[in-house]
């Protein structure tokens, strides 16, 4: 039986916002991030936003996010920032929870949310373990050798990794303590920079999120998106591609061998 295609993502809103960065969404990933980013694009007019679901398609995107973490100088790190999120309004998710203080120093005027998770710590370990982390595993690794887009993917989680593990002493950015060790980080550097932080999730609805960005409260409801099981589902489906993509390489390998071989048997007049 045929695995199910994931649902085709609607177009992204192009990346052509002309000033600097209005919002920070400072959470976590699986912290309602798909969600902000429907409500600043589509709901509140804010603009275009910085997601994870932008990146892996992107190899150079990727590459972007791979250099800045890796790099150590301020100076550099924030050259390649600034590149990475030109022509975004606002970000939600990766990769911005990975460098806020940056952004909350090069966008000073930049509205800050720190998204959480109802469930709190523990559910969001649970969460991360099946819907991120499986892109760190061999099974992922190993199948999607062969793709460009999944390689920059895992190549950028590794040094996320590494950053979690300097930053919060932690083995895995799925840890169940990074959740409550990344958000008492966000708000010490709000504090010191003396930035107000709105702490907010799905069930406040729209009210305390549009009060603070200056925003009518739409007539519709609060947008829902990005479920574990749609996750659980991407993942299955990008393993089962590169699963494709080897075996299309062993055939062109097959292929090249058994004509070649025919080929310099014709040369020699053998056949």
């Amino acid at each position: 039986m045929a695995r199910a295609l994931p649902p085709t993502p609607k177009p992204q809103t192009p990346m052509d916002f002309p000033g600097p960065l209005q919002v920070i969404a400072a959470g976590l990933p699986r912290c309602a991030t798909s969600t902000l980013k429907e409500v600043f694009e589509d709901h509140l007019s804010i603009g275009p936003t910085m997601h994870m679901n932008r990146c892996p398609p992107q190899p150079a995107t990727m590459k972007l996010v791979h250099d800045a973490l890796r790099e150590q100088d301020t100076t550099k790190r924030r050259t390649i920032l600034y590149k990475l999120f030109q022509g975004c309004a606002a970000t939600a998710d990766f990769p911005g929870h990975l460098f806020i203080e940056d952004l909350v120093e090069m966008y000073p005027d930049a509205k800050v949310i720190l998204n959480v998770r109802k469930g709190g710590a523990t559910d969001w370990g649970s969460s991360m373990k099946t819907t991120i982390a499986p892109f760190m595993s061999w099974s992922y690794r190993v199948a999607c050798y062969w793709s460009v887009p999944d390689w920059w993917h895992y190549q950028t989680e590794r040094a996320w990794e590494e950053d979690v593990r300097e930053r919060f002493g932690v083995g895995h950015f799925w840890d169940s303590a990074v959740y409550d060790m990344h958000n008492e980080w966000v708000k010490r550097i709000c504090r010191e920079h003396g930035r107000e932080v709105l702490l907010w999730e799905p069930g406040m609805g729209w009210e305390e999120l549009c009060g603070f960005l200056d925003r009518e409260v739409p007539v519709v409801p609060l947008p829902r998106n990005n479920d574990r099981k749609k996750m659980e589902d991407v993942v299955k489906w990008r393993i089962a591609l590169g699963w494709k993509l080897w075996a299309r390489k062993a055939a062109i390998t097959v292929l090249a061998t058994v004509f070649g071989s025919w080929g310099l048997k014709r040369i020699s007049g053998l056949v």
